[in-house]
């Protein structure tokens, strides 16, 4: 088995996975804020809750800046098994973040559609 990960991590390209790490937490902040103005949710990060009493464009900005010199020190240490690693766990966190927004949405009769 664990060769088997070795080798998957050896013939992983993280570009992609980073890419769309990226995107998804721009999609998940924006909806967070769409959320909390709609006065459905509640951030349940207490350091990003924190950062809201600042004001929305300072969680964003943090947010968004926070996980984007993540997204460059993981490219920078892409040739690492670990660092590969850790790009498609946050792969999976993202993809079910934005998995909870979707199924957020519906139950509160929301429509994502353009």
């Amino acid at each position: 088995m664990k060769e088997k990960i070795l080798a998957i991590l050896d013939t992983t390209h993280i570009g992609v996975f980073l890419f769309i790490i990226f995107i998804a937490n721009i999609l998940d902040a924006t909806l967070t804020i769409i959320w909390l103005n709609a006065g459905i949710a509640t951030e349940a990060n207490p350091i990003m809750d924190y950062l809201l009493g600042f004001g929305e464009l300072w969680f964003f900005t943090v947010k968004i800046s926070t996980v984007a010199l993540a997204c460059l020190i993981l490219w920078a240490l892409r040739d690492f098994k670990l660092a590969k690693l850790v790009a498609i766990i946050c792969f999976a966190v993202y993809c079910a973040i934005i998995i909870f927004h979707i199924v957020g949405a519906h139950n509160a009769g929301l429509s994502l559609s353009l």
